[in-house]
């Protein structure tokens, strides 16, 4: 098995909503992956493949409320909690595309992207995994499948982990 990395370079939005003290909660919003369509890593991976693996996050993982990740790239598959910035709240299908929405978080990773938000950067999304190819083709169609395990902020970009399994 090998890390894995993708990277798209879809516009998320900023939302930003007022809590009942007076602070702020953040969010970023918007395309979180993509199935059916070549990435800048030149791979495609199929929608049936894809949907399988979000359906079992969003389960699992997202409306658990178990969906954190971190800020930075981790060196492994694990998350390490002293690096969590946000969680995740929801993924829906739109046509080809994951739509997400994450909520940044009160820790000292969180306050970082926050600051970044506030500070206008443009986030970027990223899909990172561990995983084998039968081949290593353009098309990421031979007898794949994936599981996704946690989405992941780092510095400008948002970085989504998948655990590929050939």
């Amino acid at each position: 098995m090998k890390l894995i990395a993708e990277f798209t370079d879809h516009k998320l939005d900023v939302l930003t909503e007022k809590t009942e003290g007076g602070g702020k909660r953040h969010f970023i919003e918007g395309v979180f992956m993509q199935s059916e369509a070549k990435n800048r890593n030149g791979r495609i991976y199929p929608k049936a493949i894809m949907e399988k693996a979000v359906d079992r996050y969003v389960t699992e993982q997202v409306k658990t409320g178990r969906a954190v990740g971190e800020l930075n790239h981790p060196e492994g598959p694990t998350i390490n909690l002293d690096k969590v910035s946000h969680i995740i709240e929801g993924l829906d299908w739109k046509g080809n595309d994951v739509v997400g929405k994450a909520r940044i978080l009160e820790t000292p990773m969180g306050n970082i992207v926050k600051g970044l938000l506030e500070g206008g950067v443009r986030l970027g999304v990223s899909t990172r995994g561990m995983g084998s190819l039968e081949e290593e083709t353009a098309s990421c169609t031979s007898r794949m499948t994936f599981i996704l395990v946690q989405l992941i902020l780092y510095k400008i970009h948002l970085h989504q982990q998948l655990l590929l399994m050939g």
